[in-house]
């Protein structure tokens, strides 16, 4: 299971500069990293709803309801970086109801409870997949590689660098989802209505 230092070590590794023995050392290496670390992870895990940082919640309406356009409100969990999906009674929204994010509240006119889908913030890094530290290890890599290049080439370097280990995590994450769709079925399993 990687830690936030082994994350940094990636990103060292992938700009050329030694490896880090803590965050929190007296180096100008690990105060980057440490300076642009929770951005890097945030932006990896808003990127996609990878399964690690996926988590479900039930939203409470708000007591106050917005001045007008919609008829309810719902704050946002702390942790939530980014809502993939708001549903009631099962039916996503996104096909039936209008919604929108608005600061840190949900507006919608459906009433409660909503059932929410969201990328969350995480603070322990416990089982988290190897393939993801890789992503953000590369995340990290680029907003380092942003501050400190003096030439858009090193940039531009990281950044295919980053957006190739995003490709590679994404497919693996897909492995550890069981997501079949309509063209993945048999014609007897769409009739049968599996």
């Amino acid at each position: 299971m990687p830690s936030e230092t082994e994350i940094a070590n990636i990103a060292m590794q992938l700009i050329g500069e030694q490896p880090i023995t803590s965050l929190d050392e007296d180096s100008d290496r690990a105060r980057l990293a440490k300076a642009y670390f929770r951005g890097a992870v945030d932006r990896v895990l808003a990127a996609h709803s990878w399964t690690w940082a996926k988590k479900r919640t039930l939203l409470a309406e708000a007591t106050e309801t917005p001045a007008f356009g919609y008829s309810y409100q719902y704050l946002l969990p702390a942790d939530c970086l980014r809502i993939w999906s708001l549903a009631k009674g099962g039916v996503d929204l996104g096909v039936s109801q209008k919604w929108e994010r608005e600061g840190d509240y949900i507006l919608t006119n459906v009433s409660a409870p909503l059932q929410a889908v969201f990328s969350c913030r995480r603070t322990s890094y416990a089982r988290l997949d190897q393939y993801l530290a890789d992503v953000m290890g590369a995340s990290l890599a680029l907003a380092v590689a942003q501050s400190t290049e003096g030439s858009n080439t090193g940039v531009e370097r990281m950044q295919v660098t980053y957006e190739r280990f995003l490709a590679i995590g994404k497919t693996n994450d897909q492995l550890w989802q069981n997501q079949s769709s309509e063209a993945d079925k048999s014609g007897f399993e769409r009739e049968m209505g599996f």
